[in-house]
């Protein structure tokens, strides 16, 4: 090999390793984006978490303690007295996210609040969280809704009010601000597209950034989140399309289960890869620059000593080139397992017998034969088994055929047989050699049998193409009458394709 030649297999090679490690570092790097993004996903998912379970506790302590001032006062309306009024106020004070606390009756009514606006006379008895908190429920987290006092976006932590006795005389309700919960936590995007939620485990929302006007009354319920996740795991990392606003997002959640609310933090999908997209780009563009350099250098050197081994190189080009298409040529026209005409050579080879059988006024039989079970075989014993079975059918076929037949393996599990003579006898020993050959197949005991399809060429019609057709429409004939059988298909049992097709021309 030329000093010329052996300077481009190395730039080649060169070529081959620089673009595999350009690649691996790529796609390696993407992984570890995701994981990055995963982690990010999960770790703002818990930061949230706590924080909600945080706030709901305090919320509960400030309503324990409402009911406590309603215990101390003797009854709703007492604590409207300034002594009892101060220390609901001073409950509401220890509320992180708190803005109003409010006792209602029974019917709803409001009895006595403190926060904002809290002389305005308002009733919430058609609201759920107060007909849940009436129904029994011990601690209720409402909806993200809109409030009544001055049409603020918040959600209501609420809990009945008992007597010494047990019974439900009134509710204790917290109005907490949406953004209190996730808001703040949305900063830890670091630049990145994120959407922080927390949703009721019935699929409400109770607070979201961004957008959170847009989306009160909508329910996740049918979302991937709810119906595919949570189903399979409390917490987990997933990829999907929200169906509240259509965009596909990296996402963590975790369910808290004693609240009945799961919390899910989003990366946008696109905000995800934009980092690694110009990481790659840059990467590429360096990669590639650095490489045309030194593919032009090599090139360069090549060039100077192409004179005197341009004679060696067309001759191994020529040699190599010879060599390849004998190779080809080769793989092509011979099928390595079984030894038989591949489809090109089995083709080709048939021709010559139509043209040669047009002359002496016969007709061609083509019998296409297709193996039942042979998949089974690769899938319970191996490939090895299988190609056993193979050369073992192409030897029947051998045996049970005549010297100036063809035979010829199309590909997979399929054979085919070309056999010539005068009608009726090619009739005759066409079906003969598929019966034969189906009880040897089926003999051979080895899990498989065949279904073979025979296909004759009319007298006005020598088309191979049509008479493979019809051979292959009567193996499927042959297979849906139970497999194990032969079919033959007559030319009068379907016109020919390329006759049909020159009449319609």
């Amino acid at each position: 090999m030329s000093r010329h030649h052996s300077a481009l297999v190395t730039a080649a090679l060169a070529m081959i390793v620089v673009v595999a490690m350009t690649a691996h570092v790529v796609w390696r790097d993407r992984q570890t984006t995701i994981a990055q993004m995963e982690a990010l996903a999960v770790d703002m998912a818990k930061v949230v978490e706590s924080h909600v379970l945080h706030t709901t506790k305090g919320a509960d302590i400030a309503l324990h303690q409402a009911a406590a001032v309603v215990d101390a006062a003797g009854s709703l309306e007492a604590v409207r007295s300034h002594p009892y009024w101060y220390r609901l106020r001073d409950a509401l004070a220890n509320v992180d996210g708190g803005e109003t606390l409010w006792l209602f009756d029974v019917k709803g009514d409001a009895v006595v609040g403190a926060g904002r606006q809290q002389d305005r006379p308002i009733n919430i008895a058609d609201r759920p969280y107060f007909q849940a908190v009436m129904a029994g429920a011990d601690l209720v987290i409402s909806p993200a809704l809109r409030s009544r006092l001055d049409n603020r976006i918040i959600f209501i932590i609420a809990r009945p009010i008992r007597d010494w006795t047990g019974e439900i005389i009134g509710v204790a309700s917290t109005g907490m601000r949406t953004e209190w919960l996730v808001n703040f936590y949305a900063l830890m995007s670091f630049g990145l597209e994120t959407t922080v939620t927390v949703f009721r485990t019935d699929g409400e929302i109770v607070a979201r950034n961004p957008d959170l006007a847009s989306q009160i009354g909508k329910n996740n319920r049918n979302g991937p989140l709810f119906q595919e996740q949570l189903p399979r795991s409390p917490t987990g990392v997933y990829w999907a399309r929200s169906m509240l606003d259509g965009k596909e997002r990296l996402a963590a959640y975790r369910l808290i289960p004693d609240l009945n609310l799961v919390v899910y933090t989003g990366i946008d999908s696109g905000s995800v890869f934009a980092a690694w997209q110009s990481r790659s780009l840059w990467f590429v563009a360096e990669v590639a620059l650095t490489t045309i350099l030194v593919l032009f250098l090599l090139l360069w050197g090549a060039g100077m000593i192409r004179r005197e081994h341009l004679v060696q190189k067309r001759a191994l080009e020529a040699e190599g080139a010879a060599r390849q298409l004998d190779a080809d040529l080769h793989q092509a026209r011979r099928d390595t397992l079984t030894g038989l005409p591949a489809r090109g050579l089995f083709l080709e080879i048939a021709e010559g017998l139509r043209r040669s059988a047009k002359k002496k006024g016969a007709i061609l039989a083509f019998l296409y034969i297709d193996l039942d079970g042979f998949k089974g075989v690769n899938d319970r014993h191996g490939h090895e088994q299988g190609d056993k079975v193979l050369r073992t059918v192409a030897e029947i076929m051998r045996r049970t055929t005549r010297d100036g037949d063809l035979l010829g393996r199309l590909g997979g599990d399929e054979f085919v047989i070309c056999l010539s003579g005068h009608a009726p006898d090619v009739r005759a020993v066409a079906t003969g050699v598929a019966a034969r050959i189906i009880k040897e197949v089926r003999d051979l005991d080895l899990g498989v049998g065949c279904s073979i399809g025979i296909g004759l060429t009319a007298e006005d019609c020598d088309d191979l193409a049509c008479a493979l057709h019809l051979a292959d429409a009567a193996m499927y004939r042959a297979k849906k009458a139970g497999k194990g059988a032969w079919s033959i298909h007559e030319p009068a049992q379907e016109p020919c394709l390329s006759c049909n097709s020159e009449m319609v021309a």
